[in-house]
Order: structure tokens, then sequence, then C-alpha cells
């Protein structure tokens, strides 16, 4: 069984994941910037129904971020979760594993 592997972390340590998954043997991902907000945050905002206002905080307090993705085999998700793990000690990321049940690549 494959397992889509998605990495959320600050854009900073972009290179140590991407030197972890080499390390591991994936040569294959790909990566979304994006900006967020930690729950620690977001927690304390009471916004009114105000899009502009929201838009504004958001803009204002996100911190950039990315995500990197891959797909990997059962066996090599343990081992990958592991060296990222030990790798990023220290340091704030997430993971999340989903079972991939179909893959259809089209080629040109």
């Amino acid at each position: 069984m494959k397992s889509m592997v998605k990495v959320f972390i600050d854009h900073e340590h972009l290179l140590k994941v991407m030197n972890i998954l080499t390390e591991v043997g994936i040569t294959g991902f790909y990566i979304y910037e994006y900006k967020g907000m930690s729950p620690r945050v977001w927690k304390d905002f009471r916004l009114r129904e105000d899009p502009e206002m929201t838009l504004d905080a958001i803009r204002n307090f996100s911190e950039p971020g990315v995500m990197v993705n891959t797909v990997v085999s059962s066996n090599r998700c343990e081992r990958l979760v592991q060296s990222l793990e030990q790798g990023l000690k220290g340091k704030r990321f997430t993971v999340i594993i989903q079972p991939v049940t179909s893959i259809k690549v089209r080629g040109d």
C-alpha cells in the first residue's frame, strides 16, 4: 500500500526536509508555499464577520510555511517519519499520512 506523506514546516527548514527525503531514498516530491497561523495564535482572535478585517488579520499575523508532499510505500513510510522526527528535533513541524487507494498518471 502507498501513503501520501505531508510535512508542514517553517520555510527556513525546507532544505533540511529535502535532505532527509534524499537520505531515505525519496527523489520525488512536490512543495506548496503557504501562509498560516498556529492554533495557539488563532485561539484568541475574535473577529466580526467582516471579510476585509479577517483578511487583514491573516495577512498581518500569519507566518510563511511550506508543505512538502510525497507518496511512499508503507515499508518506507515509517522510516521516513522516524528520520523526520530525528532530523527536525527541536523544530516545529507536522506530519500527516494519508492512505493512497489509487494513482493514475497521464503522460504527454
